[in-house]
């Protein structure tokens, strides 16, 4: 970081301008205790160029190359970091040289007494009561925006020097400690202000933690009771001596703010608001001792300068704030779709060929998709409508899957993995990795099993479908150009099969997303409720009403995820189509249909055995990659969600791959029921 004032600098090392009660530089260095080194020299030089007498600028323009020397000075030798040595040698020179204590404390005092310290204590580094759009935006056009100088402003007088993460990441370290208080102890006739400004600060955030806690939106999640008997209520009122009871009650309401959140659908707002009371309280308890007259400890006080250093930097970016703000948001999507994929994993024969029977169901529903497909490319509608088309057509197949009792095998991974890495976290004791291996292998030949029903009883369908066609038609559904182009289209090298099947697989976990996100929706606006109580049930009775709210409960997530990917795998070749990407979609069940077509519409005589061969291939490979990049990204996602540590996260697929060549079958086939199984559920 450069000196703001070059100009002035020519000839710093020279002692010419230096007052006689400040020691030459080797008698100063002597005094200091200091190695003679440039740092010791730049040092004696910014001292000298504090007065007494000075003028407030010059004060200013003083504390402010004293801070930069400390965050980046000169090199010095460092057993903690370069600044911990240098602001070591600024308290050793105040400590041992008598004029040198005298320049910096009135140079301290005249900084401090003019420059307002209650912005820097109760507004850097917390969040502002707006929300997270506005705090969003707010951080944005600080960061964007030039802004006028402020000298009545300490955060902004400190902001001039504390400006990247490497001008305060040192003062986390706790041998700061001794060092601060010896700072403190040199030069204790100036901090005085700073207590007022504390009472200050403390008052205004606690009015604002009031506000919020009052709030409509969190009054409605917390314990119902007058709100004259609430301690947000009287937290904005009381003494700072009164405060930390009341700050107590407040955590006690947070935590009841949250269990209603766990149960009953989260908000980012919400979460936002919660995250920023707490944040609030920890500063206030922070600046307690100081507003009170105590005095700060010496952790407390590195604490707080750790606190304030990070938010002069801006430490919590736009990412990091977004992402702090959504991992509670994402932790509630993720179990959503856990207890979803719950649904998706066998544990015994009786439910594995219940998986088997579904599958060919969702087999059934997609082979008339994938002609229905065809039908639409056939129309050679424009490109929004031909997308929108399929879109529909997708969502509606996929929805009818759904409420028909059938099983999709592409949906499966994103879900199945959500209920892994819940297991992963909920699962303790001895046997823990044996029992997170097997369940692994159980929804490994679940998923097997759905695939193989879809796909069987697709290539089934189509084929019938396609005789059928042709005894009423009297020529094969696809023309034996179409169905070379359909074939060419999966071969897994000569086409784009990887890439768009890869893609397909991110498509799939977006759908899941979309899906605990939906479901979220419906249980935090309390639609079910709605709809119970609706005003309709007069009408039509509130038995019917009370049968329609558990449907809409029971079917939100799926009803979000079929519609969201039904849109995605439409509308995503149209989109890439606008905007000039040479981008498609291969859905494993889908190709499987439309490659049935057209090697039924053509036969092995007419195209010979190769293209067919290749064809199948890239289906196998079309399927490996729906499944798993939809199941990798799903399970990354709920493992950081759900705070799984990461020693489990490496050690796991290790467990896996052993169990994998030691009994290979556990993952296609599953063991033989005992006596008096029961039968399974109904898989959705």
């Amino acid at each position: 970081m450069q000196d703001p004032a070059p100009a002035r600098r020519a000839g710093s090392d020279s002692d010419d301008d230096a007052p006689d009660d400040l020691p030459g530089r080797d008698a100063f260095v002597h005094a200091a205790g200091l190695a003679d080194s440039r740092a010791a020299g730049r040092l004696r030089v910014l001292l000298a160029r504090l007065r007494v007498d000075a003028p407030l600028a010059d004060h200013l323009e003083g504390f402010e190359r004293l801070g930069h020397f400390v965050v980046a000075g000169p090199p010095v030798p460092a057993t903690h970091s370069a600044a911990y040595a240098r602001l070591d040698m600024l308290v050793q020179a105040v400590e041992r040289v008598p004029a040198a204590r005298t320049r910096v404390t009135a140079c301290l005092a005249a900084v401090i007494g003019h420059a307002s310290a209650v912005n820097l204590l109760a507004v850097i580094g917390l969040p502002n009561d707006r929300g997270l759009l506005a705090e969003t935006a707010d951080r944005l056009a600080r960061r964007l925006l030039p802004a006028p100088p402020d000298d009545r402003d300490l955060a902004e007088v400190l902001g001039r020097f504390v400006r990247r993460p490497g001008d305060h990441a040192w003062l986390a370290d706790v041998a700061l400690e001794p060092l601060l208080t010896r700072l403190v102890a040199a030069t204790a006739s100036v901090w005085a202000p700073l207590a007022a400004a504390a009472a200050d600060a403390v008052g205004l955030i606690s009015t604002r933690v009031a506000a919020l806690g009052l709030s409509e939106q969190l009054r409605a999640r917390t314990e119902p009771g007058p709100v004259r008997e609430s301690p947000f209520y009287h937290l904005g009122r009381a003494a700072p001596a009164d405060l930390p009871p009341l700050i107590a009650g407040c955590r006690r309401e947070l935590g009841r703010a949250h269990d209603v959140l766990e149960h009953h659908g989260v908000s980012v707002d919400v979460v936002y608001t919660l995250d920023a009371i707490e944040r609030e309280l920890v500063r206030i308890e922070r600046l307690l001792p100081l507003a009170t007259g105590r005095g700060l400890a010496p952790a407390q006080l590195r604490q707080l300068l750790a606190d304030l250093g990070g938010g002069l930097v801006g430490e919590r970016r736009f990412r990091d704030l977004l992402a702090d703000n959504l991992r509670l948001m994402a932790r509630k999507v993720i179990e959503r779709a856990g207890r979803t994929g719950e649904h998706y994993v066998t544990s015994s024969r009786r439910e594995y060929f219940r998986m088997l029977g579904t599958a060919a169901g969702g087999g059934v529903i997609t082979a008339g998709t994938a002609i229905t497909k065809f039908l639409i490319k056939w129309g050679q509608f424009p490109m929004f409508i031909d997308g929108l088309l399929s879109s529909v057509a997708y969502a509606g197949s996929f929805l009818v899957i759904q409420f028909l009792g059938f099983t999709l095998a592409t949906k499966q991974p994103s879900m199945t993995a959500a209920a892994l890495a819940g297991t992963i976290r909920d699962t303790a004791g001895p046997d823990r990795l044996r029992d997170l291996v097997a369940l692994i292998a159980r929804i490994a030949r679940s998923q097997f099993a759905a695939a193989v029903g879809n796909v069987a009883t697709v290539i089934v369908v189509a084929m019938i479908f396609d005789a059928l066609w042709a005894q009423a038609t009297g020529a094969p559904f696809l023309s034996p150009k179409g169905a070379e182009k359909t074939m060419a289209g999966f071969h897994p090298f000569g086409s784009g099969t990887i890439p768009f099947a890869a893609l397909t697989g991110v498509l799939l976990w977006m759908s899941s997303l979309v899906a605990g996100w939906f479901e979220n929706w419906v249980v935090y606006r309390r639609l079910p409720e709605a709809i119970e109580h609706h005003r309709l049930g007069r009408r039509l009775g509130r038995a019917r009403m009370a049968r329609a709210a558990r449907f809409v409960e029971r079917q939100a997530a799926g009803f979000g995820g079929s519609v969201a990917l039904g849109f995605f795998l439409g509308m995503t070749p149209a989109f890439a189509a606008f905007v000039g990407l040479p981008l498609d979609v291969r859905h494993v069940t889908l190709s499987a249909g439309s490659l049935t077509l057209a090697i039924s519409s053509t036969g092995v005589g007419e195209v010979g055995w190769e293209p067919i061969v290749w064809g199948w291939l890239g289906i196998a490979v079309i399927g490996l990659l729906n499944f798993g990049v939809s199941f990798l990204l799903a399970l990354l996602l709920a493992l950081r969600a759900r705070d799984v540590p990461r020693g489990e996260r490496r050690t796991l697929p290790w467990a896996v791959l052993r169990h994998f060549l030691r009994r290979p079958h556990t993952f296609f086939w599953p063991p033989k029921d005992p006596p008096g199984t029961p039968a399974a559920p109904a898989h959705h």
